[in-house]
């Protein structure tokens, strides 16, 4: 049964804190920057995340029908973000609270994680789920105008790989965790002077690639 409209949101903040909490243990926890690491312990938590907001686009999806409708919605800016300032800052502090007993290899940490560990890495875990579910959406959309019945698993595999930069396979259970240094990167740009947004790096080639994909590889299988 679905959980309450009410519930949902407060469901998908514990998601995608869940997934902040990782990611941020994994890279401080490494005393330096160590990819294998941050994917690896992020990649439970992501995907929690993502099956949970592609059952979500399974069973409402957002109405982008065809790529330029995808581009558009992927290029919006994050208004507003999944939580608001205060929430992420608020998150952000709970973080830094369980993850005290790491601050000692701050000094080997480089400093761009220290930066990234709160609100960024929050919004951009939050902003990357919504990318996720617009994709999602999109390929559901497509599959259901072609007739076919999608399997959501199918659906989430496509959507993550593509929002990774991968080959489309949906036959291949992808590394989640791949998504959760996606976010970290965009999370440490968006600190950098000048780029204060967590927004989709390359809207046209991701909604290109959704558009691409064969409905019928995201068929049920008997």
């Amino acid at each position: 049964m679905d959980a309450p409209l009410e519930e949902a949101e407060p469901q998908r903040r514990r998601d995608v804190g869940a997934v902040v909490r990782a990611t941020s243990a994994a890279a401080l926890g490494a005393g330096r920057f160590s990819a294998s690491a941050v994917a690896a312990s992020a990649d439970s938590a992501v995907r929690i995340l993502t099956r949970r907001v592609v059952a979500g686009a399974v069973v409402n999806p957002r109405p982008v029908p065809d790529a330029p409708t995808l581009a558009r919605a992927l290029a919006d800016q994050p208004s507003p973000p999944t939580v608001g300032t205060a929430t992420a800052a608020a998150m952000a502090a709970r973080v830094a609270s369980r993850l005290a007993p790491l601050r000692f290899l701050a000094r080997r940490t480089p400093m761009w994680i220290l930066a990234v560990a709160g609100p960024a890495l929050y919004e951009a875990v939050s902003r990357g789920a919504d990318e996720l579910g617009l994709v999602a959406s999109h390929l559901v959309l497509r599959a259901r105008a072609a007739g076919v019945n999608v399997d959501p698993e199918r659906v989430r595999r496509a959507a993550v790989q593509i929002s990774c930069g991968r080959v489309v396979d949906p036959d291949v259970s992808p590394s989640d965790g791949s998504l959760a240094l996606t976010w970290l990167r965009r999370a440490a740009r968006s600190t950098l002077p000048f780029a204060a947004t967590v927004g989709t790096g390359h809207p046209d080639r991701v909604a290109g690639e959704a558009a691409r994909v064969p409905p019928e590889q995201l068929a049920a299988r008997p």
